[in-house]
């Protein structure tokens, strides 16, 4: 027979739980231990898929043939970016490939044909030092000065001549989907080269 607290308890009889029985002493409850929860850790936020990310997701054969980067729809990241590519494996064939979430999803011959007669000189994406995004950053106050909110914007990426730095156009739109304004910068500084529809910025 087991005493605890006072009470008699046949040896083959079930034993209140939380109780720790020492020979005949009195039973002793331990509270339940408390476990601190364990901090999760902060999830990263995913990278932005700005331009750049884009054209370093293709294929080698395409490094040295990128002639054109745009994208429609950014606020300020958009769902997919249009790259025209030359295929330098395969006699410089030129190429139009989708890209969404840092993938390419297409890829395809352009048929083109003013696409494919286009003359347009290589981009280095390591030329690239004011990406889509930090694009739009230099966009969205020329656009506030002149009392105009941008909804979204399309972007183009493009360099007509050896001896010149790559080119961000951003055509502006309003909330309701209304065309106000352009913005050509240089992809390396991101200085303003030209505007249209906002105010006096360099450049006008």
């Amino acid at each position: 027979m087991v005493v605890i607290g006072g009470i008699a308890f046949a040896q083959n009889q079930p034993q209140p739980t939380g109780w720790v029985v020492e020979d005949d002493s009195v039973g002793v409850v331990q509270p339940p231990a408390i476990v601190a929860p364990q901090a999760q850790p902060a999830t990263p936020a995913p990278p932005p898929k700005w331009a750049v990310a884009a054209m370093l997701s293709l294929d080698p054969k395409y490094a040295g043939g990128i002639v054109d980067v745009s994208a429609s729809g950014g606020t300020p990241e958009p769902k997919q970016w249009i790259i025209l590519a030359r295929d330098t494996a395969d006699q410089g064939v030129l190429h139009r490939i989708t890209v969404a979430e840092g993938q390419v999803i297409s890829d395809v011959p352009s048929v083109n044909l003013v696409e494919s007669m286009r003359q347009r000189v290589v981009i280095a994406p390591q030329s690239v030092q004011v990406d889509s995004g930090d694009a739009y950053l230099v966009v969205e106050p020329i656009a506030a000065a002149s009392g105009k909110i941008i909804g979204h914007v399309d972007y183009s990426l493009h360099q007509e001549a050896s001896d010149a730095g790559s080119v961000w156009t951003l055509n502006c739109f309003d909330l309701d989907g209304v065309y106000i304004g352009k913005v050509n910068l240089l992809a390396s500084t991101g200085n303003v080269l030209s505007s249209s529809g906002f105010k006096s910025v360099q450049g006008n």
